[in-house]
């Protein structure tokens, strides 16, 4: 899995996280759980991408996308080359780039904020006409000016007792990696507003009514600077929202049914996760397939059998349909009861071939392939593969790109040149003509 795609999948995870908690669970007054679904959830977005599940992922791994594994003429790739002028930045780079950009500002707006937060704690005992309240981990400043200091104080020891400014630091972690993500903000706010609804809760026991505790909130909030990365008690944005929350009526217990939609929630991730993995297979054995071919774009060097490439993969041979002259007498038997010549054979005890072995097709195709101009322009690489069926008369049908590279004028161009091939000699099982499929990987790239 590369860096990008990991980076998609974890945000696409927050957004719907978050969704759920916007949807279902933030007017509950159940704020520890609250609390303790933000927190979960954002961390399981980071690790869900690692969690994929091999069970899961057989739903999706199709019985074309297996073929493309197990099923190959030979493992060998055909190159169409076009010399590479000059380097230059793709999109991809730029994205890169800003990205990173992003992520320096990002640290250099928190660690400038830490330097502040820290100037403040050196400088509280100086300032003894201010009317500041924070806590951070366990250091506490509630300014000796303030009315009912003892009750503020009660407030920011839930802060410290409870750990609050670790989960503000992991969110403020989080959204310097995915600063570009606007859920991530709202994480930051939601968990903020948590903390304050826990320590509004046990603060207000000390007061005769909550009304009186709601009233110290309002008395000394205007014109109080909120310092960044801490639990401040006086906080006029989440004044109304302070207010209203202690005088909504507690959440009664059929609520928490609510929470255990989570469950079903997870296993949509680990779904989406586990789909991801259905070309990983594939990938795999293109890795292979690559290392066996030769670095010559002129010539097509078959170094190790198929036999060879995916016994070192894993795959269980007796099952595997692999199209290959050293693998005939294991499939014989299979392919005895396949008489039907209207049938697509898997693999055949004598392979079509193309008018001259699979060097002249291998010449034939990169004597007709042309890049197009436009994937040249763009700098647009990749290998496609194309599956195709050889009729009893030796002519091509059902031209199919099994795996594409995501630009339609390479996968025009590959089917192009595989439609026009002359008619190869048809397979044959137990002495018939049948008709077999191919699956051939066509690698476009550009010369270094």
């Amino acid at each position: 899995m590369n860096w990008l795609n990991y980076l998609l999948q974890v945000n696409l995870y927050l957004i719907l996280f978050y969704g759920f908690y916007r949807l279902l669970l933030r007017s509950e007054t159940f704020f520890n759980l609250n609390r303790g679904y933000l927190v979960a959830s954002a961390a399981l977005a980071f690790f869900i991408p690692l969690m994929q599940s091999e069970w899961v992922r057989s739903w999706f791994v199709t019985e074309q996308v297996s073929q493309t594994i197990e099923v190959f003429y030979d493992p060998q790739i055909f190159y169409v080359a076009v010399k590479k002028q000059a380097h230059s930045l793709t999109l991809g780079d730029f994205m890169a780039v800003f990205y990173i950009i992003g992520i320096l500002v990002g640290i250099a707006r928190f660690s400038g904020n830490l330097v502040y937060l820290g100037k403040m704690m050196k400088l509280k005992t100086t300032q003894k006409d201010s009317k500041q309240a924070f806590s951070f981990f366990n250091m506490l400043f509630v300014s000796k000016e303030l009315k009912q200091r003892s009750t503020i104080m009660k407030h920011e020891f839930v802060h410290i007792r409870q750990l609050h400014s670790a989960d503000v630091m992991l969110f403020e972690l989080i959204a310097i990696f995915n600063w570009f993500n606007p859920v991530v903000y709202f994480y930051k706010n939601s968990i903020k507003h948590i903390h304050e609804f826990i320590a509004d809760e046990v603060a207000s026991r000390n007061e005769a009514s909550k009304a009186d505790y709601a009233m110290l909130l309002f008395q000394e909030q205007f014109g109080v600077q909120a310092i960044p990365l801490t639990n401040n008690f006086f906080n006029s944005s989440l004044l109304k929202t302070r207010i209203k929350m202690l005088q909504q009526e507690r959440s009664n217990q059929t609520a928490l049914m609510k929470y255990g939609l989570i469950a079903p929630l997870f296993m949509v991730m680990i779904v989406v996760s586990s789909a991801t993995l259905a070309n990983k297979e594939l990938k795999n054995i293109e890795s292979k397939i690559d290392g066996i071919t030769d670095s010559h774009l002129e010539e097509v060097t078959v170094r190790k059998s198929a036999r060879e490439v995916l016994a070192e993969e894993g795959i269980d041979l007796s099952k595997a349909l692999i199209i290959s002259p050293a693998l005939v007498d294991e499939v014989k038997t299979f392919q005895q009861s396949k008489q039907d010549t209207n049938k697509v054979f898997n693999a055949v005890e004598q392979q079509a071939e193309f008018p001259g072995g699979m060097e002249a097709f291998a010449k034939y195709l990169q004597d007709n392939l042309k890049y197009p101009e436009a994937a040249q322009k763009a700098k647009i690489q990749g290998k496609i593969y194309v599956q195709f069926v050889i009729n009893t008369d030796g002519s091509g049908e059902n031209f199919e790109v099994l795996k594409s590279t995501e630009n339609e004028s390479l996968d025009q161009e590959a089917l192009r040149v595989l439609k026009s091939i002359p008619k190869w000699e048809a397979g044959k099982q137990s002495g018939k003509n049948v008709r077999s499929r191919f699956t051939i990987p066509i690698n476009f790239q550009l010369s270094k």
